[in-house]
């Protein structure tokens, strides 16, 4: 570096290097300015402006040179070769050029530098084609590494140039970049010459076409101002230009946006209208506008449809009045078309209020309904809306209808009866009349329903609901309570008379064989009878009063009619204190088994017990099983009463000798239950006692209820191993038809049999006899039940009958004598023995 300062202050004129210096900054200027231009636009003209920035800068790098070498004196004449001095002005305009145009292109983030090394070989390429033009009377030797050193200081400072510029495009942005681009060529200039050594030779002469110092700088000096001059011209005019077309095409942007809204907004109203357009005409209901005058602003398509208007009637300012008077002149309404009724129709329309909404039904004269809703305006006038309402109107009245009526019958429901008997309430507490309240309820209508079916069943209700309409006036309502359940309301002058001769006729009417189709069948009714206001002052208490009477007449034997008499309503009460009372009863452990003994006849051996259930209530005492089963029965209580019953026997049995059973009855309800089976499972297994030892006793009534699945819960149980016996054998007329059915392994022959045997009655006497040998001849273990003499023992012997059971025996004992008795047999036996 030494050799550096050395030339530069020994071998240079400083008043040239300073003006070298200072045209360098002006062409750099000059060329930076150029280059922003160039990055600002696109296409063809950047590449135009590209050129035209290497051209200055490398003219300007070529002038700095000259000047510079000009103030170099190395102490010989020196001269420049024209070829090599031109070449090297093309090689610098040419690969600054070239820098510039990478420097913009599509490099990325190598760009800066990759032009700044095209520029920087651009410098060097221009300074040592320059000195091979140097013609001096001498050798010329270089310093390899100041040459070297040269050409990195233009490289790297012409890529911080070239970063700066592309990266501040202000006006200190291109300060900047001029001020480094000017070091990038003074700095590798000086470098350079500090790297050349000049030995003179006078042996060695210069080439006569080499230019001379004076002419050289002259040249470079007005070709320097013009290039620059023209340069510096051509940026400020385009410059100029550029803002001013910047300003021309931001107004015409302006205007073109301006267009395009006014264009958008006006397609917008245009897309609005026509949606607006759209919905009004496509709305169900006619729509109508009136201005404070009553003159119509407008309406929709399905408005002039919907009365028929003509043209002339759909013009903005036609007046109400005549809109309505069409109406009514053309019978579009129902009613009176003549000029008075519409006269009289508009002054009704005008005494409406219209400043608040308003709604009517018009009706038209082909029955349809339309309704008319008016909404007031602001600054008078109104909206109105005409809709249809036709079928809404329909399938509110059918909804009301369905609400009111059984779907099966189409007979009033309890809701409707409610209503029409508060009416007929009101109006007997007026006095005159007296309003008769029949409760009906079919007999057998369950035995229909479970053999026939379900079909056969609703075709029977329909058929009884037609039958009643027959047989009753017209002032009478009848009534589908649900299930078989009927009531019959009418007013009476003399109830005694007239609500009897009612329920006769009625009970007639239903005792006449039903057609229905495939089956004929007879049920019958029961009827309750409850008379207002003698009976009761509201609905609520003279149903209740005639459901008491109609459960009063079903316990007389069904088929008949009661009048509520106020004792029903003392026998109900203590039916349902009854019923508190056993369901506490079941909680507190109030109920107890009772056990009577099967005997065998020919050997008098005990061959088990039957279960019997004892109520002993704290106050009342022993409760009687015929007064508290049939209730258990009918609210479904004998259903846990049973299972504590089975679970307790068989726990009792467990303790007994193994060849004794114990024998439990089953009621309907309890089949009714699908717990049944498992219930019976369960109080075998917790109990251990074998299932061939538990004898389980049906009734005809039983099976009758529900005969499939009654037989399809005794098949289970048969699988099991349990015994299954027919209780009460002989009294009804289904008996044999069950034994048909079901493989039954016992018989039991009813008390009232047993007691015949000892009838002084000779007919009654072989009648019982032929009961008991019909029985034993089917097979099956036979067990005569109410035996209470030797007499009628020895002839059950006698008939080869297998058990035994009565008061002759045993009473039903408690399970605490069971032992006892037990012992007592066993000593009886012991001594027979």
């Amino acid at each position: 570096m030494f050799r550096v300062f050395s030339c530069l202050a020994a071998e240079h004129d400083w008043r040239l290097v300073v003006l070298a210096v200072l045209v360098c900054f002006v062409a750099s200027i000059v060329a930076v300015s150029i280059f922003h231009r160039a990055i600002a636009t696109r296409a063809r003209t950047r590449w135009i402006w590209i050129t035209i920035a290497g051209a200055a800068i490398g003219y300007g790098i070529w002038a700095t040179h000259f000047v510079a070498m000009l103030a170099y004196e190395p102490g010989v004449t020196t001269g420049y070769g024209i070829v090599l001095t031109a070449s090297s002005l093309a090689a610098a305009m040419l690969l600054t050029s070239v820098g510039f145009g990478v420097a913009v292109g599509p490099f990325g983030r190598w760009r800066a530098a990759a032009g700044g090394v095209i520029i920087g070989g651009g410098i060097a390429s221009m300074h040592y084609l320059g000195m091979w033009a140097l013609e001096v009377p001498g050798r010329v030797s270089w310093s390899a590494d100041l040459v070297l050193a040269s050409i990195i200081l233009g490289m790297c400072l012409g890529y911080a140039a070239l970063a700066v510029a592309l990266s501040y495009q202000g006006y200190w942005g291109m300060i900047a970049a001029a001020v480094l681009l000017t070091l990038a060529i003074v700095s590798h200039h000086f470098t350079a010459m500090g790297a050349v050594q000049i030995t003179p030779d006078p042996t060695l002469a210069t080439d006569t076409l080499s230019l001379s110092p004076t002419f050289l700088a002259l040249a470079i000096a007005g070709v320097a101002l013009s290039v620059l001059g023209m340069s510096l011209i051509g940026v400020l005019a385009d410059r100029r230009l550029a803002t001013r077309t910047a300003n021309f095409e931001e107004i015409i942007s302006q205007l073109s946006v301006a267009r395009q809204q006014l264009e958008g907004s006006q397609k917008e109203l245009q897309e609005q209208k026509l949606r607006l357009d759209t919905a009004i005409n496509h709305m169900v209901e006619g729509l109508c506008m009136f201005d404070a005058d009553k003159r119509l602003v407008v309406c929709n398509e399905r408005y002039a449809r919907l009365y028929r208007l003509p043209p002339e009637l759909l013009r903005t300012g036609t007046s109400h009045s005549d809109i309505i008077r069409h109406r009514i002149v053309k019978g579009i309404l129902k009613g009176d078309p003549s000029e008075g009724a519409a006269e009289q129709f508009i002054s009704k329309l005008a005494a409406l209020p219209f400043d608040v909404v308003s709604s009517r039904i018009d009706e038209f004269a082909d029955g349809r309904l339309i309704c008319v809703t008016r909404q007031p305006m602001a600054g008078g006038g109104w909206v109105a809306t005409h809709l249809d309402v036709t079928e809404q109107r329909r399938s509110e009245a059918k909804i009301t209808h369905m609400a009111q009526h059984d779907a099966l019958t189409d007979l009033p429901n309890r809701v409707l009866l409610r209503e029409r008997m508060e009416h007929a309430i009101a109006v007997t507490r007026n006095g005159g009349l007296d309003l008769a309240v029949l409760m009906l309820d079919l007999d057998r209508f369950k035995e229909v329903n479970d053999t026939l079916g379900h079909p056969a069943g609703d075709a029977l209700l329909r058929a009884v609901a037609a039958r009643l309409r027959e047989c009753v006036t017209e002032t009478a309502l009848i009534a589908r309570l649900g299930g078989d359940e009927f009531a019959v309301i009418d007013y009476v002058t003399n109830p005694a008379v007239e609500a009897a001769a009612l329920a006769e006729n009625v009970r007639k009417a239903l005792c006449e064989p039903f057609d229905l189709g495939d089956h004929r069948v007879t049920v019958g009714t029961s009827i309750g009878i409850a008379i207002a206001p003698r009976d009761g002052n509201d609905s609520d208490v003279i149903l209740k009063s005639a459901d008491l009477a109609l459960y009063s007449a079903k316990s007389g034997g069904r088929g008949a009619f009661r009048f509520f008499e106020p004792e029903l309503d003392q026998l109900m009460h203590a039916r349902r204190n009854l019923e508190r009372e056993m369901r506490d009863a079941l909680a507190g452990r109030q109920f107890e088994l009772h056990y009577q003994p099967f005997v065998s006849p020919a050997t008098g051996k005990t061959c088990g017990f039957e279960a019997l259930l004892r109520w002993h209530h704290p106050q009342r005492g022993l409760v009687l099983p015929g007064e508290f089963i049939p209730l258990a029965e009918e609210t479904g209580l004998i259903v846990p009463l049973g299972e504590w019953v089975l679970r307790t026997a068989c726990a009792e049995a467990a303790k007994w000798p193994t060849d004794l059973r114990i024998a439990i009855n089953l009621s309907p309800a309890q089949f009714r239950s699908k717990e049944l089976v498992p219930v019976i499972v369960g109080a075998l297994a917790s109990s251990g006692v074998a299932p061939h030892r538990l004898e389980l006793e049906v009734t005809e009534t039983v099976i009758m209820h529900d005969s499939e699945a009654v037989f399809s819960a005794l098949a289970q149980l048969r699988e099991l191993g349990v015994r299954i016996a027919l209780d009460d054998f002989g009294t009804g007329y289904s008996s044999l038809s069950f034994l048909q059915r079901f493989s039954f392994d016992k018989i039991k022959i009813d008390r009232s049999f047993v007691n015949e045997l000892s009838s002084v009655r000779v007919e009654a006497h072989h009648l019982a006899r032929a009961v008991v040998r019909f029985a034993v001849s089917l097979g099956k273990t036979t067990t005569a039940e109410g035996v209470e003499t030797k007499e009628q023992l020895d002839i059950l012997r006698e008939e080869g009958c297998a058990e035994t059971q009565g008061y002759y025996f045993s009473r039903p004992m408690p399970a605490s004598d069971i032992p006892r008795m037990l012992r007592r047999d066993s000593g009886a036996a012991i001594r027979a023995a």
